[in-house]
């Protein structure tokens, strides 16, 4: 009979994520991620197999406790203009440091492995649907077409965004350009 697992699933990935999320996967090796996971090497290779299967179980956790974050505050927000909704994206985090650990993996891993470059591309998309449901909700009078291209636009504002944050650059008015990019000035 088989033992049952000594430890949480969840909290292993969580260091996981972190790991990979600061020092990105090709710079991880496994003393480190046994460390973060605070998992033995057997423990490890019997619930994973292999680093790229725990890089693509941290993404997965990254999209149900990040992306999934993200979205249910967009859905739930019920302030009149567009830019309130938006604003908590463009607001560094803890994690400001480490950038953003879609763009990480769409930069670092994704031209090399299909699965992690769809589930990228989920998330992504996923993030933009969001966007674009707080600009029909909040109709700022444009065509479908152009509040589609206007919800592209903020997403990889958004990524540019994440990506300066892990460069260390000063917050600068983010609020005032997604304001006169919408139009509310």
């Amino acid at each position: 009979m088989a033992r049952p697992r000594e430890f949480d699933i969840a909290k292993a990935l969580d260091g996981a994520m972190r790991v990979f999320w600061r020092q990105g996967y090709k710079a991880t090796n496994l003393p480190d991620l046994l460390r973060a996971m605070k998992l033995t090497r057997g423990s490890f290779y019997k619930a994973f197999g292999d680093k790229g299967a725990v890089y693509y179980h941290a993404l997965e956790r990254y999209d149900e406790e990040v992306v999934s974050a993200n979205l249910a505050a967009l859905k739930a927000c019920d302030a009149p203009d567009a830019t309130t909704c938006l604003m908590p994206m463009f607001t560094l985090s803890d994690a400001a440091d480490h950038g953003c650990f879609i763009c990480n993996a769409m930069v670092e891993v994704a031209p090399d492995n299909p699965k992690v470059a769809q589930k990228t591309q989920e998330m992504a998309d996923r993030l933009k649907e969001g966007i674009l449901g707080v600009l029909k909700v909040r109709d700022v009078g444009l065509s479908p077409t152009h509040r589609a291209d206007l919800a592209e636009m903020i997403l990889h504002l958004y990524f540019g965004f994440q990506a300066m944050g892990k460069s260390g650059r000063a917050q600068d008015d983010w609020e005032g350009r997604i304001r006169r990019l919408l139009g509310e000035i």
